[in-house]
């Protein structure tokens, strides 16, 4: 049997038995198993394969339940960026401007006091960002739970994320926005 121990694979395995059952994470892990050792083709295979099955076997709501907590990091370390200028805003819009004036690896657009647009200039997936083809967005869910993940620590409340474009589905950035 071939190795399941490439960091990507291992959460969306766990994400599938926290979220559909032990069951399906065993079937999902068994038929397609991604080495620690994966090159990017294989990786992006891997990808391509997995937003199939997930397709195949569940609506909507539950593939992004599952891929959101695929995320590969907590988000603290860009909340932490993002509070410091929240803290130092009189408002959401200046909020907004302030990090724009200073960041470079995402912008943000003001919508309203309490919602705005979080975009990244690029693909930053580790598994697929270098291979120059597109996928399902059901690939590009993950961002959900880093947005989340991020803007839950920033406002210090839940907030609600949904995808709308995102590079690798062919648009030329990801937007993704963020309500509170």
């Amino acid at each position: 049997m071939a190795k399941n121990d490439n960091a990507h694979s291992i959460r969306l395995v766990d994400s599938l038995n926290r979220n559909t059952g032990p069951d399906t994470a065993k079937e999902f892990e068994e038929k397609h198993p991604l080495s620690q050792s994966a090159n990017i083709e294989k990786k992006y295979e891997w990808a391509k394969d997995t937003c199939g099955y997930l397709e195949d076997h569940f609506d909507t709501d539950t593939i992004i339940r599952v891929r959101k907590e695929c995320r590969c990091n907590d988000g603290k370390s860009i909340a932490n960026k993002l509070l410091k200028y929240l803290n130092k805003a009189e408002s959401i819009e200046e909020f907004v401007n302030t990090f724009n004036q200073n960041e470079t690896f995402a912008f943000m657009e003001y919508m309203s006091d309490n919602r705005i647009l979080f975009c990244y200039p690029e693909c930053y997936c580790a598994c697929v960002k270098r291979v120059p083809r597109e996928l399902s967005k059901t690939w590009c869910y993950c961002t959900l739970g880093n947005a989340e993940g991020i803007f839950n620590k920033v406002f210090r409340k839940d907030v609600r994320v949904t995808l709308h474009k995102s590079i690798k589905t062919g648009a030329d950035k990801c937007v993704i926005e963020v309500e509170w």
